[in-house]
């Protein structure tokens, strides 16, 4: 059987922790997977101490029993997002609404690669309805005009999509384009 070892990273700086496992020696120079913590250590690795807490052939069992125990993913304590020992949350799990929020602070900000916006773009061509984005009908009362999407209104208006969503879907206080979904 392989062996492995669990791990416990500790933050000096605003006492958190992240737990993690991984195939393999202490020595390898395995750092940890969780987004969260990476992020951390990138900014202050000066900040950090690790401790080994086993090292064996049950490294995931007892990596399972910590997070359970602690229930990291909702634990304000831990940079754990989930409370899977393999890493990452398996297909058909849904996620806790904690661990949710958790992973959308921290992709917030985060500038996304023009190959990352070509493979949306990409994986939207070709769809309609509900699968595609933007295939809203909308009414602009400012145009007295009908337009099949609110990227076209945006356009006719000379605004930016955001302007035109945010107006469509009653989350400006004032709709100055009377823009409506139709």
């Amino acid at each position: 059987m392989t062996e492995g070892f669990v791990y416990r990273w500790y933050d000096v700086s605003n006492d958190k922790f992240y737990i993690g496992s991984h195939k393999g020696t202490p020595e390898d120079g395995y750092l940890g997977g969780g987004v969260l913590f990476r992020r951390a250590y990138a900014k202050r690795p000066e900040s950090f101490i690790r401790e080994i807490m086993y090292t064996g052939v049950n490294y995931r069992e007892y990596e399972q029993t910590i997070l359970d125990y602690e229930d990291a993913a909702s634990n304000e304590k831990f940079y754990n997002l989930v409370n899977h020992a393999w890493g990452g949350s398996p297909k058909g799990i849904a996620k806790k609404t904690s661990t949710k929020i958790k992973m959308s602070k921290a992709a917030k900000g985060k500038p996304k690669s023009e190959k990352h916006r070509e493979n949306v773009s990409k994986s939207l061509k070709g769809k309609t309805g509900g699968e595609a984005r933007n295939t809203k009908a909308v009414y602009c009362g400012y145009l007295e005009q009908r337009f099949d999407t609110i990227k076209e209104c945006a356009e006719a208006l000379g605004v930016r999509y955001s302007v035109a969503r945010a107006a469509a879907i009653g989350k400006t206080k004032n709709n100055k384009y009377k823009i409506s979904l139709i």
